[in-house]
Parts: structure tokens; C-alpha cells; sequence
């Protein structure tokens, strides 16, 4: 992004008869950023132990081989993948008073809470099939049934609050705020509750009965503390009633939809694979608790830094804000591998892996709004729901090949849940998984970002959809609902 599009970007930012995409910013107070930042915490009550803590309690807890639980998730998040689609369409034909999004984080928080716990309850009275059965099928209708619905209306949500580039900016930061304090409380205390309730599966029960206990609460802030704004600027009824063929036609002619379902592909692979996370800190550190201080390192630097990102996006933009940072992961990254037992070098490593994680933690839901309005300027049809699903489906099919890869190469490593000391070929699969992934995410992520250059037309976006949608309220006034 050149330093004249910087430039256009915060001219048109700041002047509020360049677009009415700031007039909704006035309207969103610090109670509604913070409904709308507090539902990440109940989302990441459920994603952050099932993506950090699942694999291990499947194999080290219920007995279930590494391979076999880790196919069991990918194919559970592949069906969940197809899933986002058909709920990105449904939600994009609501509309009822409470909006088209809002419903269905209020519907499907029951499901996604139940579910999540009994996925963490797999009874030992199950034969060995039984088992894999089980927590199969309380994997999909968590993670494919409640957090699909409910995560991608919490996505869609972020572009009808508001138009304003620069207040999704500070709704992404809020949002990842929240969802970066709640993993890192959540990574760090999760084992030490369950050692200190015995370590049994009544101990896994009762943690995560109080994590969806809370995720309950927050997810009825976030329904009962926001509002939808935004309208079509194409008519209201155009998205509603247009076939699905012609939906996809519109959502795959946006070249930044596939790059957009690459970066989420991509940080979301990496969530996946952060399972190793508690097996590289036994088996490599030698504590397990050490995850912990591992996720505080990565995460700590991200919760401080998040707030100054608003200003640093606004000058820079979020595509060369995100460059930087690519270049930051990799230089942590290549300090983590200097000694990969040194647990003091390691946390530095990772703390600066943590910084450069900033400007694409900030960006990267406010990027889909941006791709959403991109799409409607470009062909005619805000497809906010289909768009949030595509992103969405990367998140499932990225965690999910996360979690299998983690499993699989375990399982080539010959891993054994049960074994007093592992096999140096695992000790070594642990340590690639841990520290050698990143760097290969980190650099795929670079090159994506690179071709990733919707920063210089937003400022035309944002003048033409205002003057569109001016011109369906003129028209709609008048009696000619177009």
C-alpha cells in the first residue's frame, strides 16, 4: 500500500461527508464494544480448551490412539467446513426484529455449551469404538452444529453493527482483546485445575461445566448488548431472494475472497497445531505446567499491544502493518530453535512470536467486513453471511487439519499416551510441531498478505456505498422501493 493510499485512507476516515460509513461509529459506545468483545470470551471458552487440550485428553485421559483422534477431529471439521456455507446462506435470509445475525448467537448457545461439556465427559464404560464414536459425535455438534452458528452470526455481526473502517478496527481489537485473555487464562489454568482436582475425568468435568457456565453469560451480553445497523445498499430484499448459484457465482468473482479464506486458513492451522503445546512442555521442557508460561509469553505481548493497533493501521494500513509483523514471527521464530530445551530462551522467542502477531490478530476479522464491502461495491450483492462462512471454513478446515497433523505426526513418532518417557522420534515431532511449524505458517502467511491489497480502493468503497445507499432511502421515501 503506497504512503498516498495511507493518506486517502485517513482523509476519508476523518471527513464525515465523505461517506456515512462514520456516522454509525457515533453510535457505538463503550457498552456496545465491549457486549460485542466480550462474546469472543465465550467463544474461546469453548475453541481454546477443545484446540489446546481435546487431542490430549482423548489420549492421555479416554486411551484413544493419536492417530485415530486426530482423523476423528479433521473429519469432524471438514463436515463442519460444509456446514458454514449453508449457515452463512441462512443467515444471510434472516431478518427478523433482532436483525439477521443476533438470533442466532441466542439459538445456538444452548446446543454449543452442552455439547462442549459432554465432549469432555466421554464415559469409561464405552468400548474402544464406542469411545471414538462418542466423542466424534459430540465434537460435530459442538464445534459443526453450535460454534458454526454461533461464531460465523458473531463474525456477520461485525459488518451490520457498522460501516466505519476505523470502529470494525476498534470492534476486532475489542473482540481479540477478550479472546486472547480468555486463551491465555484459560492455557494457563486449565491443567493446574485439573492436577489439583485430581487429574480423574470428574476433574475435566467440573472445569469445563464452569467454562460453559460463563460462555453462557457472555454470549447473552453480546446478544442483549448490540444492534444491527447496516442495510444492503442494493435493496432490501435483493440478497434475501437471490439463488444460491448466483451467490456463489458473485462470492467466488472477488479475488480477495480466496486470499482472505487463505489467512484464515492458514492462523487458524496454527491454532490447530498449538495442541502440542502440552506435550512439548512435558516431554521436552519437562513440566506440563510449563504450557502455561509458553501462553502467557505468546499472549501477553498481543493483549498490550492490541491497543495501540487503531493508530497503527490507521497510518500505515493493515496490509503493511501485517508484513511487518510476518517478519517479526519469523525472527522469534528462528530464536526458539537455537535450543529448543532452554525453557528461558524459548519464552523470549515465543514473546517476540507474540508481538509480531499483533497487527494480524487486530486485522484479520475486520479484513472479511472490508472483503464483504468490497464484494457489494464490485457486484452488487452484500453478501455478509456467505463471506463470514468462507472465512469460517477456513478457520474449521485449518484447526481441524491442525489437530490431525498433530495426531498423525505424533502417531509416526510412535507417541505413547501411556508411556513413562517417550521415544526421542517423538521428542523430535514435538519440537518440529512447536517451533519449526510456526515458521513455515509465518512465511506462507507473508507471501498471502502480500497479494492481500484491498487497503487502497476502501476509500472509493466507502463514498460510492453511501451514495448508493443514500439514493435506496431517497427512492424508498418516495414510494420506488428499487
Amino acid at each position: 500500500m503506497t504512503s498516498a493510499s495511507t493518506t486517502a485512507i485517513s482523509a476519508a476516515d476523518s471527513t464525515a461527508t465523505s461517506s456515512s460509513a462514520d456516522a454509525t461509529a457515533e453510535r457505538l459506545t463503550i457498552r456496545e464494544r465491549l457486549s460485542y468483545g466480550v462474546g469472543d470470551v465465550g467463544g474461546n471458552l469453548v475453541f481454546a480448551p477443545i484446540s489446546a487440550f481435546l487431542l490430549f485428553y482423548l489420549t492421555d485421559v479416554v486411551g484413544i490412539g493419536a492417530a485415530i483422534a486426530g482423523t476423528l477431529l479433521l473429519f469432524g471439521r471438514v463436515m463442519d467446513g460444509t456446514l458454514d456455507l449453508i449457515v452463512g446462506t441462512l443467515i444471510d435470509k434472516t431478518s427478523t426484529r433482532w436483525g439477521k445475525a443476533r438470533p442466532w448467537i441466542l439459538f445456538s448457545t444452548p446446543v454449543l455449551v452442552v455439547s462442549f461439556v459432554l465432549l469432555f465427559n466421554v464415559p469409561s464404560g464405552l468400548s474402544p469404538g464406542g469411545k471414538e464414536l462418542y466423542a466424534f459425535a459430540f465434537y460435530f455438534f459442538c464445534l459443526g452444529v453450535g460454534f458454526v452458528s454461533s461464531n460465523l452470526a458473531y463474525h456477520t455481526l461485525l459488518s451490520v453493527i457498522t460501516s466505519s473502517t476505523k470502529m470494525r478496527v476498534s470492534l476486532t481489537v475489542f473482540r481479540t482483546f477478550f479472546a486472547l485473555a480468555t486463551t491465555l487464562v484459560v492455557n494457563a489454568i486449565t491443567m493446574p485445575l485439573i492436577t489439583a482436582l485430581g487429574s480423574g475425568q470428574s476433574a475435566w468435568t467440573g472445569v469445563m461445566i464452569g467454562y460453559g457456565g460463563i460462555a453462557t453469560i457472555t454470549f447473552a451480553v453480546l446478544f442483549l448488548g448490540t444492534k444491527e445497523r447496516v442495510k444492503p445498499a442494493v435493496g432490501a430484499n435483493n440478497v434475501v431472494t437471490m439463488p444460491l448459484g448466483i451467490k456463489l457465482k458473485k462470492l467466488l468473482s472477488n479475488p480477495f475472497f480466496f486470499l482472505g479464506f487463505g489467512l484464515f486458513f492458514l492462523t487458524f492451522i496454527l491454532q490447530g497445531t498449538s495442541g502440542v503445546g502440552v506435550y512439548f512442555a512435558s516431554d521436552v521442557l519437562g513440566d506440563p505446567n510449563s504450557f502455561g508460561l509458553l501462553s502467557v509469553a505468546q499472549l501477553a505481548p498481543m493483549l498490550l499491544g492490541l491497543w495501540f493497533m487503531p493508530r497503527v493501521i490507521s497510518r500505515f494500513g493493515k496490509r503493511r502493518s501485517i508484513l511487518f509483523g510476518t517478519v517479526v514471527v519469523i525472527v522469534g521464530s528462528i530464536i526458539t530453535l537455537i535450543d529448543p530445551s532452554n525453557l528461558p530462551l524459548v519464552i523470549l522467542g515465543t514473546a517476540i512470536r507474540g508481538f509480531g502477531g499483533i497487527p494480524a490478530m487486530a486485522s484479520l476479522f475486520a479484513l472479511v467486513a472490508d472483503i464483504v464491502d468490497y464484494g457489494e461495491w464490485k457486484h452488487g450483492a452484500r453478501l455478509d453471511g456467505m463471506t463470514y462462512a468462507a472465512a469460517t471454513a477456513g478457520q474449521n478446515f485449518g484447526a481441524g487439519l491442525g489437530i490431525a497433523i498433530v495426531g498423525w505426526v505424533l502417531a509416526a513418532a510412535s507417541y505413547d499416551g501411556q508411556a513413562a518417557l517417550q521415544a526421542p522420534s517423538a521428542i523430535s515431532a514435538e519440537i518440529f510441531l512447536q517451533l519449526w511449524f510456526p515458521l513455515i505458517v509465518a512465511i506462507l502467511t507473508g507471501i498471502i498478505v502480500w497479494f492481500l491489497n484491498i487497503d487502497k480502493y476502501l476509500p472509493q468503497i466507502h463514498v460510492d456505498l453511501a451514495a448508493r445507499r443514500s439514493a435506496i432511502a431517497v427512492a424508498t421515501a418516495e414510494g420506488d422501493p428499487r
